[in-house]
């Protein structure tokens, strides 16, 4: 099974999101986005990223400063 890894789009949506305009028109192209759309793709998109996963928090720590 092939490692999914969405960095790149996610890294696109990020862009999106941090430049805060819902609309953008350039040479008679227009483009709308919709923030909540793409904010719940970007949490999909985490939660089905292979690459970004983190390890698993540890249980217990053992603390040896006093020695």
């Amino acid at each position: 099974m092939a490692a999914t890894d969405h960095s790149k789009r996610i890294a696109e949506i990020d862009a999106i999101l941090q430049s805060g305009a819902r609309s953008v028109s350039t040479d008679g192209l227009s483009i709308s986005y919709d923030f909540e759309a793409l904010e719940r793709e970007r949490r999909q998109l985490l939660a089905e990223d292979e690459a970004n996963r983190m390890r698993r928090p540890v249980a217990s720590n053992i603390y040896l400063g006093g020695f």
